[in-house]
This record gives structure tokens, sequence and C-alpha cells, in this order.
């Protein structure tokens, strides 16, 4: 075995073990390979990646499996292979650099730095010969090599340039002032102009979940009452949950859509994704009642439960695209199978629910997804209602279990503590929605395994995989489980997440502050020294962490009544306004959080036995409607150690309540806390179809009744005048 084939052997990363035994000499992201690069003074060579990354795949396959260019690329470079779900910040900085470069990013990141890690050349994918447009690796690998050797001055100048740019981008500058309202009206007015009537979503091009957008809209709805928010927000989600991009058989999402209208989807499922959605389909289903919005979550868990959960309790990071080299082999499905499996009759029925074809979507085969409701096809084909459903429930679970016996897609097993914060904020979340217990188990379980085997020295550690701790969490793994522990402590109302939740916090704020323009840093000290330090406070595929953290320390004050985290929560926000001022839109984290500071929380204090049955029916009268803003604790026996609980005792179940300023007398029965609640919004969903609607049956009576007063006009002898002009 080759030396770099020992070195990347010794990782825990599935991506980097993919990559085990090219004939590139890769080396991974460390000081070995660092320091190498300067001794020899030679350029490196930095491809970033995952190991779901589909794109990633095919570069390797064609470009690092290649004997003659692994011997150019171990001629001229050191080459580093990074997996960004390891090293966010590095990944982060270097993505910013490309963007410069070329005015847009993606993975694979392939990108070409001075031996001081300076980036000055870069691109994305790269075939083995020029085609798509594209130049083969081979020339870049000349080129960069070229531009480093010939002109190295040049090229450490234009590289310096271009870091301070990124740079520059921490440096608030002068804020205009704006209002809080204005900067949130701005950006929902932008998503308003940019939302596709027609298909739901953003834009008219490839559609992505972007669920910091509609978290905002929906903070927005429930304050104002705007109704042409949550018709954007119920036709979107809608669509996306009756798409392709929702895995129709076996729950959860896929990354994206490539079309507007959320058919074909690029086929990795990634956790933080399903995270952040089952928590935003939750908030929604507080907020409409609508049963889509239960299901999805509810067809989450199940899919995170049976196919991404760990013996330990704690959930993988994703599920490949690709099955033996194809993308989506594993989900889609020829209209042949189909009729085997399923039988003339039921095919037939079950191919005009899910939009089948003999042609398909991708060289034949099909892509699930809802083309027809239930009602509708039972009236197109003359049955009753119940028989379309048990045809259409039926033909899923056939298909499902037939869909089991196929080649899998390979999971990535390793465990991220950010993305299984995200997973324990929608478990605990769905348990007070949904009142299922099991939920806050998983979520427990989840947690407490983190915290033990991820917490240490008063410390986060972001992997976990094969059961080592490696590599010092980033901001993303502080913020995104602090987050999840205040949500913990919250649902669950057990004093020991919150104590938690204030050492992650203390830490948090130790290791990534920036002293000098307010906001934390992506990197900590704790991290490998990188060429510039990033905060990224706008939300990308993934939340803002300064905008997560801003939130839960926003929470974590009004909880403990500690004035420090309100004021660094307020600080983070005010350190980007000058950003939000310019973008809004590209802030919607951040703006969430402005949204709240600046309306008076809904402070809920349960005292009184838990176990008891009227306290049970408190609780759910408190989490039926969708209140964003509202801070919970319990009273503990009346020796809380949070200030909100303090005095408020009780051996009966109580709450106290103090809402817009005011605080009420304590109840103690669900209907008088139900009376006392602030009333949320009134829905009006679909209120454009149905007005269409009503309009079309208003024509269609007085049409009928026109035709009877006809008849009778005639019976009667009487002519009907004719429409004058």
């Amino acid at each position: 075995m080759s030396n770099h084939q020992v070195r990347l052997f010794r990782e825990t990363s599935p991506y980097l073990l993919q990559h085990a035994t090219n004939p590139v000499d890769w080396y991974p992201w460390g000081q070995e390979a660092l320091q190498k690069a300067k001794e020899e003074n030679k350029p490196i060579f930095l491809s970033i990646g995952y190991s779901s990354c589909h794109w990633c795949h095919v570069m390797a396959h064609e470009c690092f499996e290649n004997q003659k260019i692994a011997e150019l690329m171990n001629q001229w470079f050191v080459n580093i292979k990074v997996d960004r779900e390891e090293y966010p910040d590095v990944d982060a900085i270097y993505m910013k650099a490309l963007v410069e470069l070329t005015g847009q990013g993606g993975w694979p990141l392939s990108i070409f730095l001075t031996p001081d890690q300076k980036p000055y050349l870069g691109g994305t994918y790269f075939p083995p010969t020029p085609k798509f447009n594209r130049p083969g690796f081979p020339q870049i690998l000349e080129e960069a090599y070229k531009l480093f050797s010939d002109d190295p001055i040049q090229t450490d100048i234009k590289s310096q340039n271009l870091l301070e740019k990124i740079h520059l981008q921490n440096k608030a500058g002068k804020s205009l002032g704006v209002k809080p309202g204005k900067l949130i009206k701005g950006a929902i007015d932008i998503l308003k102009k940019r939302f596709d009537e027609e298909c739901g979503g953003f834009g008219s091009g490839m559609k992505f979940p972007e669920p910091m957008h509609y978290t905002l809209m929906l903070r927005y709805w429930a304050e104002t009452g705007d109704e042409e928010t949550l018709h954007i927000l119920d036709k979107s989600l809608t669509k996306m949950a009756e798409g392709g991009v929702f895995d129709q058989l076996g729950g959860g999402f896929h990354r994206y859509s490539t079309d507007r209208f959320w058919r074909v989807p690029h086929f990795e499922k990634m956790l933080y994704d399903n995270g952040l959605l089952a928590k935003l389909f939750l908030d929604m289903f507080q907020a409409t009642k609508q049963d889509i919005y239960r299901e999805i979550p509810e067809q989450i868990f199940f899919w995170m439960e049976s196919e991404m959960t760990s013996q330990e309790g704690a959930f993988f990071s994703s599920q490949d695209a690709d099955t033996d080299g194809k993308e989506g082999i594993w989900y889609t499905w020829e209209l042949k199978e189909v009729l085997n499996l399923l039988g003339p009759k039921h095919a037939k029925i079950f191919s005009k629910a899910f939009g089948m074809t003999p042609k398909g979507q991708l060289g034949g085969r099909n892509v699930l997804y809802l083309n027809m409701k239930v009602e509708a096809l039972a009236d197109m084909e003359n049955i009753p209602i119940f028989e379309a459903d048990h045809i259409l429930k039926k033909g899923k679970k056939t298909l499902f279990e037939a869909r089991r016996k196929r080649t899998c897609p390979d999971t990535d097993k390793k465990i991220i503590t950010s993305w299984n914060g995200l997973m324990i904020t929608a478990l605990a979340t769905g348990y007070s929605v949904l009142g299922e217990e099991k939920y806050i188990k998983t979520a427990k379980r989840c947690a407490e395994f983190i915290w033990s085997e991820q917490w240490k020295d008063g410390k986060l550690h972001r992997i976990y995989k094969d059961g080592q701790s490696s590599i010092a969490g980033c901001l993303e793994d502080y913020a995104y489980f602090f987050e999840a522990l205040i949500t913990l402590y919250e649902t669950s109302l057990q004093s020991e997440w919150i104590s938690k939740a204030r050492q992650v916090a203390d830490a948090m704020i130790k290791e990534f502050w920036d002293k000098d323009e307010g906001g934390f840093f992506l990197s900590g000290k704790l991290r490998e020294r990188l060429v510039t330090k990033l905060k990224n406070p706008a939300d990308e595929a993934m939340p803002s962490s300064n905008a997560i953290a801003s939130m839960a320390l926003l929470k974590l004050g009004r909880l403990t009544g500690n004035k420090t985290y309100i004021e660094k929560s307020e600080e983070t926000v005010k350190a980007f306004q000058v950003f939000m001022e310019q973008n809004p839109v590209a802030f919607t984290g951040l703006l969430s959080t402005l949204s709240s500071s600046n309306l008076s929380p809904t402070e809920v204090v349960f005292a009184g036995p838990k176990e008891d049955a009227v306290f049970d029916e408190m609780w759910k009268v408190l989490h039926t409607d969708y209140r964003p803003n509202k801070v919970v604790v319990w009273s503990e026996h009346g020796e809380s150690k949070l200030f909100l609980a303090e005095g408020k005792n009780s051996t009966e179940p109580t709450v106290y309540i103090c809402q817009k300023g005011t605080c009420h007398p304590p109840v103690s029965t669900a209907k008088a806390l139900d009376r006392l609640l602030e009333r949320p919004q009134e829905i009006r969903l679909n209120i454009y179809d149905e007005n269409k609607k009503n309009a079309q049956i208003l024509e269609k009576e007085q049409s009928n009744f026109m035709g009877v007063m006809g008849k009778i006009f005639q019976q009667s002898g009487i002519t009907r005048p004719s429409n004058e002009e």
C-alpha cells in the first residue's frame, strides 16, 4: 500500500475513503500537507466535496482514477482532499474565493492555492478532456502550474487581493439605521416578486428548499395576518410535498429540484435539509391545521428512524444520489415494472396518480410525484374514493417493499454534531406539536449521546465515526446544538437541558466572538489557523450560524434573565445591519431574530405536577397554534432557577402568562388558558382559488336559474326579451 493510501485509509470520512485507492498522492487537510507545500514551495490543489455528491463521483472516476492525470497532479502540486462536511469553515473560505474568481460556486470545489494557502485559480467539475464548454482538467493543471511557476509574484499579489476582498466582507461599515419592520418587509416584498405563482417556490429555474425564507414569511404572517404571504407558503410547501423532490414512498426530502415543478430532484438526501424542513412543516401545521403539514414530518421521522439512525441513537449525515454509478436509480420506476407489480387495473390508477408515463423523466424511468388527488382520480375512474385510496396505499406499500430489494444507495454514516442538533430540534418540536412521546424520547437519546461523546472538557467536537470523536467543533456545531438544547428544555421541561445550553453558549462566546466588530467567526481558536476568518452571516444551503446563534441567545436570555445573552444576540444582529440593508432577502435567518427581538415575548410558566391530566390539557392548548415568540418554563416545585418561574408555586397544575407587556392572573383549566391566549391570525388558505371557484359556482347557478325561467316564460306564452347591447 502506498503512502497516500495509508494516509487516507487512516481517515474516517467516507468521502476521503472513496479516494484512498486513487493514483493521486492525496493528503488530508492538516499540518503535514500544508508544511510540505511550504518546504517544497509547491502550489496546492485543493479538492473539496462530500460523499453523496454526484459530480464529485464523476470527476473522481474520470480524472482522479486516471493514471496520466494523476502523474501531472503528483508532479506539480501538493494535493489535498477535504470533506466539506468535516471542514465547513475551510469550504466557506474557498467557496467565497471561487465565487470571486468565477462568479459562481458549487461542488466539487477545485481550487489552486499558493504554498501559504492563498487561492489564485479555480472551478468546480472539470472533465478529462474539453466538453460541456469546459476545458479539460489537464489543461487547467498546466495553466495553474504555469501561473505559479512563471510569475509567482504576480500570482501572489492577485491571491492577496482576492483574500482582502473576502476579508472586507466581515467589515460592517456605517448603517443607514433602517428600522426592523422596514428591513423585514423589504425581504418579504422581494420574495413576493420572486414567487412562482404556478409552481410555488422562488424563481423560474431549479428550486431549492430555502427553509429560512419560509420561516421568516411564516413569522411575518403570524405578526401581520398578510394573506398573500400565507398563500405563498401554502402553495410552495404543498408543491414541495407533492413533488418528486419528496420521496413519496420512503419519506424524506431530496436535496433540490432540477426543474421549476419540484418534479425531478437531485437525489441525495441530507440530514440537515430534513431537520429544517420537518420543523418548518410542523410550524405550518400549527398555523393552518392542514393534514399535509402533519403527515410530511411524520414521514421524515419514519425515514430517519428506519434508515438514518445509528446504534447509539444519533443520526447519519446523508444518503447518496447514485447507485452503481447511476443517479436516482433506487428511487425511479419503469412503467412496465409497476405493471408487473400491481397488475393492469391498479397500475393504471397508480400511474395516473403519480404521473407515470412510458417515456418517464429520466431515460424511461419515472420519478413519483402526486399528479392527481384521490377525489379527482375516483371521479375519472368512476370508482368510490375509498377504493381509489386503498389502491394507492396498497400500491405505495408494494413498490416500497420492492424497492428495498434493490441495491441501496450508500449512507454516509458519520455523525455531525450540528446536523444532529437540527434533527433534535425538529423531533422535540414534533413532540410538542403532535403529542407523540416517541419523538421526545428519540430527541433526548440523541442529545445525550452528543453530550457524552462530543462535549469534552468544555468544548464540542464536530465528527463522530467508528467510535472516535474528531475535529474541533466550528460555530455551526455550537449554534445548532445550543438551539437543540433550548428546544429540548422547552418541550421536556427538564432543567438539565437549560444547564447544558448555558455551558455551550458560554463556550461559544469565548471561542468564536469577534471582540472588535461583533458577531461570531465560523472558526474558533481551536481550529487550524486559516488564511482569513469568515462570519458568513447570509443563509446559504444551511442557515447562517450567526442567525441560529443569535436566536438561541435571545431565547436563553429570556428564559434565564441573563442580560448578557440578550446583548450578545442584539450585537450579532447589529454587526450585520449594513449587509441586511443592502440585500435583506439574503439574511432571512437574522431577520427572524430581529423580528423576535422587536416583539415582546409571550412568557408561559407552568407550575404544579407535570403528570396530572390537566397539566397535559393545558400543554396541548398552548401548542395548538403557531406562537413563534413564546418562551416556556416549568416551576419545578417552586424551586426553578429560572427567573421567570420565581415565586410561581402551585400544588395544582397552573399556568401564569405574560403577553404584550401584561401579566394575567394564573389559570388552572385548559378552557381558561385558551380564553386568555392571544388569538392567532385568521386562516384563509387558497383564497385566490376559492374566490375563482365561488365565482364559477355563482355563474353556473345564474345560468341554471335563467334556463328554468326561460321554460316558465315559454309555458306561460311569454317570449323572453333579447339582450340589448
